[in-house]
């Protein structure tokens, strides 16, 4: 441990102790990178490093994670790290003289980087304006690029979707989705992308479908998402990657990883109104509005 700010104990005897196992020296320089990292960041020794510093440096971490500074994993890579060797530290303390009140103040955020981590496979900001301009031609596409993005809807989702599906609250729009518990709610911004195509669909028994009137398949979004990420000039994402963009881009504005948006599907006829009724999933409305990104109807 090279470290200015590394104690002595820390340089000299734990660090030491805590690579002895390591069987590549590869795994230890990448430990001592992220560790002295930390000490650099604070300026202070490891042990000193208390709970609220943590919270902090999770946030500076996460702040580089939605400026394109590092990705998701390589944050989920530190934390793991840096819980480790905390780890190691407090089921050593009484070797290493180790106060009492120290604790792996890491462990906490394990949960919440490893679910960043899954949504690491996200397409640009810049990428997503590419393919929406280019998919302006096929409402039909647009909205259910929209609804991978904006509301984060699966292919089998969004083939599954139906009119009754869809229900009006005082305060906001949500859908019932196949298989799921709870409703789930669609964004203002989406909400008019879908009036939109609303107004153009005939009626039929499912909200998307092919020329002939029958039920899309995903194989249907995964041709279009081919034909549209040529057009727009960008690398071949699939629809599942752009649905992990919807979770990555909440995930970067704050959002609980339980508020990840709702999906849905609606028809400008058939909307079941409940007047006076408020949806109880106010934190699925909350997280949406934590998003500054939005998305608006195709010019025709």
């Amino acid at each position: 441990m090279n470290s200015i700010y590394a104690s002595e104990l820390i340089k000299q005897v734990i660090w030491e102790d805590f690579t002895v196992h390591f069987k590549s020296p590869t795994t230890a320089a990448s430990y001592q990178t992220d560790i002295a990292e930390i000490m650099e960041h604070f300026q202070m020794d490891f042990l000193q490093i208390q709970k609220e510093k943590v919270k902090e440096y999770y946030e500076v971490l996460q702040n580089k994670v939605r400026e394109d500074e590092i990705k998701p994993g390589t944050m989920a890579k530190k934390f793991r790290e840096l819980h480790s060797f905390a780890e190691y530290i407090c089921e050593n303390r009484e070797r290493y003289g180790v106060d009492a009140e120290y604790q792996d103040y890491y462990y906490p955020y394990l949960k919440l980087v490893a679910k960043q981590e899954k949504y690491a496979k996200s397409v640009s900001i810049e990428q997503i304006d590419r393919l929406l301009k280019a998919a302006e031609e096929d409402l039909m596409a647009y909205c259910m690029i929209v609804l991978l993005y904006r509301v984060g809807l699966s292919s089998t989702e969004i083939t599954e979707l139906k009119p009754e599906d869809l229900a009006m609250y005082e305060n906001g729009v949500y859908a019932k989705i196949r298989d799921r518990t709870e409703m789930c709610c669609i964004p203002e911004d989406a909400f008019a992308v879908l009036n939109t195509y609303m107004e153009s669909r005939t009626e039929n028994t499912f909200l998307f479908y092919n020329r002939r009137g029958n039920k899309l398949n995903t194989m249907y979004i995964s041709r279009l998402m081919k034909k549209y990420t040529q057009k727009a000039g960008i690398p071949a994402y699939s629809a599942e990657s752009i649905r992990n963009t919807c979770g990555f881009t909440l995930f970067s504005y704050g959002a609980d990883p339980g508020q990840v948006a709702g999906q849905m599907g609606i028809t400008r006829i058939q909307i079941k109104r409940y007047q006076n009724i408020a949806y109880r999933e106010e934190l699925q409305r909350s997280a949406n509005r934590l998003v500054k990104i939005r998305v608006e109807p195709p010019v025709l």
